[in-house]
Formats: C-alpha cells, structure tokens, sequence
C-alpha cells in the first residue's frame, strides 16, 4: 500500500515556523519604533527651525523699523504696552499670524508626537491694534509641543529659544526629562538656540552642560523658573 504524501505544513512545522517569525519581530521591534521616535525627533527640530525663522525675521524688522510690537518673546513680555506684551503662547502665536510671519496653514509646525495639531480658520485683523481671530483660539498648552523661553535681543546666541515640553532645565547634574510628558517622553528632547542652531537629545544626554543657557541667566547649571518661558496657554 503507498502513502500518499500530504502537501501542507505539519502542526509542528506550523508551531516552528510561527516561532522564529515571533523571534524575529522581537528582535525588530526596537529598532523598528527608535527608527519611529529618531524620525519624530527629527521633525520637530525642523519645526523648531521654522518657529526660529519666524520669530528671527519678527524681531529684526523690529530691530529695522523701531516697532516695538515685533521682537523676541523676552522683549515682548517685558513691555508694559497692552498692545505690545505677549506673556503667553497663544498671544505669541498670535502676533506670527497677524504679521504675515507664519500662515494659519504652517501652525502644524507647533505639533508632534502626542501633540493636537491646530486646524481652524483665521480672520485677519481689523487694524494694527486689534488681533486676529484664530477659530478655535491657538492653545499653548494642547496645541503646542514646545516651551517658548523669554528669549532677548540682549541675549547670547546659547539662551535657548524653544524647548519640547518634556524638557526641564534644573541643572546640570538634574536635568528633568518627563517620562509621560508630551511629547516625547522620555525617549529624547529637542533644544534650539537662539543663533539658530538645534538640535534633538537623548535622555542620557540631558545633563550635558552644552545644552544652552536659560534665558537671561549665564551660568549653564542654573535653573529655569515659570517665568523663564511664555505661559502655556
């Protein structure tokens, strides 16, 4: 009598086949999501780039023109003027809008991983002291994966400018990085300078010494405050 040959896997085929490809998956995994998060990181340093460049182009036609209600966030903040003070991420985002320096359509740059990105619509100003509506209001807190540190025309070129939000500069030997805090967590964070360089770091760098300086403050351990970035709102 022949035995005829089955033509599919065998159970225990089937149970060795699914193993190694369990194996292999574990193995990827990792690489698979610090490619996913590198990418990420990457992005929002770009972003920062073009919050930067925004910002930068404000404050020097502030600087040409003499018109104080361009400038840097510290220099806005510091006024006194009701029409010229920005304390809070929302005003600050604001005043981009209002000036032509970022579209409605380019808030997108505020968000990232774990971030709500804005998406509304805009109505322009009715003159130069009334501000746009921005529909629903730009939040800091939702809508922004930055701190937007009280940076200065007076300031080095190392203050840092912008700083994703799972970042806190408490010293050098304590840099705080969030493990739950958006965006990142604690799988890196993003730095960028006033000069106009950045870049993104991984949580065992966080006590670096060259990460920058606070806002206004020239020792590198010293700690950042409240009132060292515009309110989260």
């Amino acid at each position: 009598m022949i035995n005829k040959k089955s033509d599919g896997f065998t159970l225990i085929e089937m149970l060795v086949v699914i193993a190694i490809i369990a194996t292999i998956a574990a193995f990827a995994l990792p690489a698979i999501t610090g490619a996913l998060t590198r990418g990420q990181l990457t992005q929002a340093v770009s972003n920062a780039r073009q919050v930067h460049l925004a910002t930068f182009s404000m404050a020097t036609d502030g600087t040409q023109t003499g018109d104080a209600k361009y400038g840097w966030p510290g220099d806005l903040a510091a006024s006194a003027d009701a029409n010229i003070q920005v304390t809070t991420v929302s005003q600050f985002v604001q005043r981009l809008v209002d000036n032509d320096y970022l579209k409605p359509g380019d808030l997108k740059v505020f968000a990232a991983s774990g971030i709500t990105p804005w998406n509304g619509t805009y109505n322009p100003p009715a003159d130069t002291n009334t501000p746009g509506t921005l529909n629903p209001t730009f939040n800091g807190t939702t809508n922004c994966a930055f701190k937007i540190y009280k940076v200065k025309d007076s300031h080095a070129a190392d203050a840092i400018f912008l700083a994703t939000k799972n970042f806190s500069k408490t010293g050098n030997a304590s840099t705080a990085i969030s493990a739950t805090a958006a965006p990142f967590g604690d799988k890196g964070f993003v730095i960028f300078h006033k000069g106009g360089d950045g870049t993104y770091y991984k949580k065992q760098q966080a006590t670096s010494n060259l990460l920058g300086t606070v806002p206004g403050q020239t020792d590198p351990a010293a700690n950042e405050a409240n009132d060292s970035y515009l309110t989260q709102q």
